[in-house]
């Protein structure tokens, strides 16, 4: 969410979120939720990361639609709707979360009004984000991937005195899979942007080291509330 969940909320609400779940640690790689897992528990990301994957049919391969980090709430939309997770999650760094079950969430929101709408907000907020990035479905790989890597330094960048480091767990073909490229096509444009002396990459690991748009973001990481910084394809277009 544009924030943390659980910091956000007051003492009492927070301690009865605590009552009603419990903290669960996975590794990376882990699959915390499959897509069409029925009454999935809602998941608050206390740290790590968690990529949101969604196949179009079954048989298909997955694509990543989000990447979600510690504050986060996760299996929200589908507890709200009482429906089977129509995403899976998979950590791509060890996580901790507070497990809570669909129906003790479900009735934790019906109680409480400012808890819902703290929800309701994040909710919006996600939604404006993809539809931010649906803006560049048809632009050629470099855009897509130049917005999508700038999104990740300005959301979950950490400032070094050489630039900014993305240390996300995500590889190559994760980013292919999030901005719908082919792996060969990512990793071409990686190693242009790397040569050109924007970026150095580590495992699973990039290090900006200028920026990848002439109009931002700046080399350091975005205050919360989280914003996707303004960008430019082919003409300025707000990303707000």
């Amino acid at each position: 969410m544009g924030g943390d969940f659980l910091a956000a909320v007051t003492e009492r609400q927070r301690q009865r979120l605590l009552d009603l779940g419990k903290h669960v640690d996975h590794a990376a790689g882990t699959t915390l939720l499959n897509q069409g897992d029925p009454a999935p528990p809602v998941l608050i990301l206390r740290s790590g990361f968690v990529k949101a994957l969604r196949a179009a049919q079954e048989g298909t391969s997955p694509m990543i639609v989000d990447l979600l980090g510690a504050g986060d709430v996760l299996g929200v939309e589908d507890c709200l709707a009482r429906r089977p997770s129509h995403l899976a999650y998979v950590a791509t760094k060890p996580v901790r979360v507070l497990e809570i079950p669909q129906n003790a969430f479900h009735g934790f929101l019906d109680d409480d009004k400012q808890a819902m709408a703290l929800i309701a907000a994040d909710l919006g907020h996600r939604v404006r984000l993809r539809n931010v990035a649906l803006g560049f479905a048809t632009a050629k790989v470099r855009s897509r991937l130049t917005a999508y890597l700038a999104r990740l330094q300005a959301l979950y960048g950490r400032q070094t005195e050489s630039g900014v480091v993305i240390d996300v767990g995500l590889n190559h073909a994760d980013l292919a899979s999030a901005i719908g490229a082919s792996a060969a096509a990512v990793n071409a444009e990686m190693a242009k942007l790397k040569n050109e002396g924007f970026l150095a990459t580590g495992y699973k690991t990039i290090h900006v080291k200028k920026p990848l748009r002439e109009d931002g973001p700046p080399l350091s990481p975005a205050a919360r509330p989280r914003r996707i910084p303004q960008m430019r394809l082919g003409r300025r277009i707000a990303m707000g």
